[in-house]
């Protein structure tokens, strides 16, 4: 009883070590977001969250940024990406997981290896057929260029193999047809899988900027990592570090949000890769 008392013990420290670390770096960035540049430079650094406190941070970065407009065109761009990831990858998973077909697993091996080349591979392709098709410098270019579609078919293809065939076909045996069947049936039992796909996909389209930068030319269209990256440097002179600090920080708060909004679900989706099939 004592030995797993002391291991308990030990887990629960390097639990609780662990945790710090992780959350040293949001400690400093929103402490930093109220204090003044010079308080990183300082030796120690003032990270003291209740001395030297103050706004002038958030106000340069809304005196230099146009955070309203490139919060609109960052929700925009997400929100589409997450919504056409979510819709194709549900149908895709579907397939896959509960239909029949010649080459099923040919296809299925052909979208994995579509998943394995690393996308900066992919840039030059996706950049002439967007210009091509006269979507450059559009948010909607982006969203089009930026849906992950086969890994979400993937995720959601490994959760729906665990839903129970019995109960669609007793759902066609009171004559649900296809449509019914994956409204009523699948969509709701694979809620866990495409709230943890959203959450995927919303926080790497949020913090997506190589894409967005060339894609994105205007300064219309900036984005929230576009405009916070005209941040960078000095400014007359002084150093830009604390605005960074909070433009960084006011740029956590919708991801944080939306994590909250799905976290009901999220633990039970990340558990995915654990289902056979």
């Amino acid at each position: 009883m004592k030995q797993r008392k002391r291991g308990w013990t030990v887990s629960l420290v390097l639990l609780m070590v662990m945790m710090a670390i992780s959350l040293l770096p949001l400690y400093l960035m929103i402490t930093g977001s109220f204090k003044p540049s010079m308080a990183f430079f300082m030796v120690p650094m003032d990270m003291n969250p209740f001395t030297n406190l103050s706004f002038n941070n958030y106000f340069t970065v809304f005196q230099k940024v146009d955070m309203f407009k490139a919060f609109r065109v960052s929700l925009f761009i997400t929100g589409m990406t997450v919504l056409i990831t979510v819709f194709i990858s549900a149908l895709g998973g579907y397939v896959f997981a509960k239909k029949k077909f010649s080459g099923k697993r040919f296809l299925f091996a052909l979208m994995m290896i579509t998943m394995m080349l690393p996308r900066q591979l992919l840039m030059v392709p996706n950049f002439i057929i967007a210009n091509s098709l006269s979507l450059v410098n559009k948010p909607m270019g982006v969203v089009l260029t930026s849906v992950n579609a086969a890994y979400g078919i993937f995720l959601c293809k490994q959760y729906m193999v665990s839903i129970m065939d019995e109960m669609m076909e007793a759902a066609v045996i009171d004559g649900c047809g296809e449509i019914c069947i994956f409204t009523k049936i699948i969509v709701p039992l694979s809620r866990p899988v495409f709230a943890a796909l959203a959450i995927f996909t919303f926080i790497s389209s949020w913090n997506d900027f190589i894409w967005q930068n060339i894609m994105l030319t205007s300064k219309a269209n900036r984005t929230i990592p576009l405009a916070l990256s005209y941040l960078i440097g000095l400014a007359d002179g002084v150093s830009t570090v604390g605005p960074q600090m909070a433009g960084a920080t006011l740029s956590a708060v919708p991801m944080i949000l939306f994590f909250l909004c799905f976290q009901r679900h999220f633990i039970k989706g990340i558990s995915i890769g654990a289902v056979k099939g």
